[in-house]
C-alpha cells in the first residue's frame, strides 16, 4: 500500500516537474507577442498621441498581464519620481527589465534586444524612435518565431520526459 503511495507520489513529482518546464516554453513565445504589441502601442503613443513616454508606460502597464505589467508600471513611476530624483527613460526601462528579469519567461537574446531599444527611448524625434521601436519588434518577431519552434520541439518532450523519468525511478527503486 505505501509502495504503491510512494510511487504515485514520485511519478507525479516528475511530471510535474515536466509540465513546469513545458509551460516555461510556451509562456515565452506568448510574452513575446504581448511585447511586439505593447512595443506598438508605444509607437502608437508616441507618433500620433505625442503622449510623453512616462504616460505612455503607464497606459500600456495598465492593458498587458501581470509579469509584463510590472515592467512597464516601473518604468513609468521611475520615470515621475516626484519623491526621489526621476530617471531618464533609459535608465527607467533598463532598471525595470533588470528588475523584473526573472519573473519572464524571456531569454537573454530578448533581454539585449529590449535594453537596445532602451537607449534609443526619449533621446531622438519621433521619427527616429519609431525607426528604433519598429526594429525591435522585427527582432521580438524572429525570437517569437523561434521560441514557437523550440516549444513545439521541446514543450512535448519536457512532459515526456517528467513522466518516464518518474516511472523510471519507480523501476528503479523496486
Amino acid at each position: 500500500m505505501f509502495k504503491l503511495l510512494g510511487s504515485a507520489i514520485v511519478i507525479a513529482a516528475a511530471a510535474s516537474i515536466g509540465w513546469l518546464k513545458s509551460a516555461s516554453f510556451a509562456a515565452r513565445p506568448k510574452q513575446l507577442r504581448l511585447l511586439n504589441h505593447a512595443l506598438q502601442r508605444l509607437e502608437t503613443a508616441i507618433m500620433y498621441g505625442y503622449t510623453p513616454l512616462a504616460a505612455a508606460f503607464a497606459e500600456i502597464s495598465r492593458q498587458l498581464p501581470p509579469p509584463l505589467r510590472a515592467v512597464f508600471a516601473d518604468a513609468a513611476q521611475a520615470m515621475d519620481a516626484a519623491d526621489a530624483v526621476p530617471l531618464t527613460a533609459r535608465e527607467a526601462w533598463q532598471f525595470s527589465w533588470e528588475r523584473h528579469r526573472g519573473n519572464t519567461a524571456l531569454a537573454n537574446e530578448d533581454l539585449r534586444i529590449l535594453l537596445e531599444l532602451g537607449y534609443s527611448l526619449g533621446i531622438s524625434d519621433r521619427d527616429d524612435q519609431r525607426k528604433h521601436i519598429r526594429h525591435a519588434i522585427k527582432q521580438l518577431e524572429q525570437e517569437e518565431f523561434v521560441a514557437r519552434e523550440e516549444y513545439q520541439r521541446y514543450g512535448t518532450m519536457c512532459r515526456s520526459l517528467g513522466v518516464l523519468s518518474g516511472l523510471l525511478a519507480v523501476i528503479l527503486m523496486y
